[in-house]
Protein backbone atom coordinates (compact mmCIF):
# COMPACT_ATOMS: atom_id res chain seq x y z
CA UNK A 1 0.00 0.00 0.00
CA UNK A 2 3.13 2.32 0.62
CA UNK A 3 3.91 2.12 -3.03
CA UNK A 4 0.36 3.18 -4.38
CA UNK A 5 0.67 6.42 -1.91
CA UNK A 6 4.35 7.10 -3.23
CA UNK A 7 3.15 6.98 -6.45
CA UNK A 8 -0.09 9.25 -5.97
CA UNK A 9 2.46 11.54 -4.32
CA UNK A 10 5.03 11.68 -7.02
CA UNK A 11 2.44 11.92 -9.10
CA UNK A 12 0.81 15.32 -7.80
CA UNK A 13 4.40 16.46 -7.24
CA UNK A 14 4.48 16.37 -10.80
CA UNK A 15 0.91 17.82 -11.61
CA UNK A 16 1.68 20.33 -9.72
CA UNK A 17 5.17 21.37 -11.12
CA UNK A 18 3.48 20.90 -14.48
CA UNK A 19 0.57 23.55 -13.37
CA UNK A 20 3.87 26.37 -11.86
CA UNK A 21 5.33 25.68 -15.67
CA UNK A 22 2.50 26.53 -17.58
CA UNK A 23 1.39 29.14 -14.92
CA UNK A 24 4.93 31.24 -15.85
CA UNK A 25 4.75 30.36 -19.25
CA UNK A 26 1.12 32.20 -19.62
CA UNK A 27 3.13 35.00 -17.29
CA UNK A 28 5.68 35.18 -19.86
CA UNK A 29 3.86 35.15 -23.13
CA UNK A 30 1.68 37.87 -21.79
CA UNK A 31 4.69 40.53 -20.95
CA UNK A 32 6.27 39.60 -24.48
CA UNK A 33 2.80 40.11 -26.25
CA UNK A 34 2.47 42.88 -23.99
CA UNK A 35 5.64 44.50 -25.08
CA UNK A 36 5.19 43.80 -28.99
CA UNK A 37 1.90 45.56 -28.69
CA UNK A 38 3.75 48.61 -26.74
CA UNK A 39 6.53 48.60 -29.43
CA UNK A 40 4.05 48.45 -32.27
CA UNK A 41 2.28 51.49 -30.88
CA UNK A 42 5.45 53.80 -30.60
CA UNK A 43 6.66 53.36 -33.91
CA UNK A 44 2.79 53.23 -35.80
CA UNK A 45 3.43 57.05 -36.17
CA UNK A 46 7.12 56.31 -38.14
CA UNK A 47 5.51 53.38 -40.11
CA UNK A 48 2.77 56.19 -41.07
CA UNK A 49 4.96 58.89 -42.17
CA UNK A 50 7.59 56.14 -44.15
CA UNK A 51 10.45 56.91 -42.07
CA UNK A 52 10.79 53.32 -40.13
Amino acid sequence: MAKKSERSSIGSLIFVLALIAAGVAAVVYALSTHRRHVNREKWKDYDECGLA
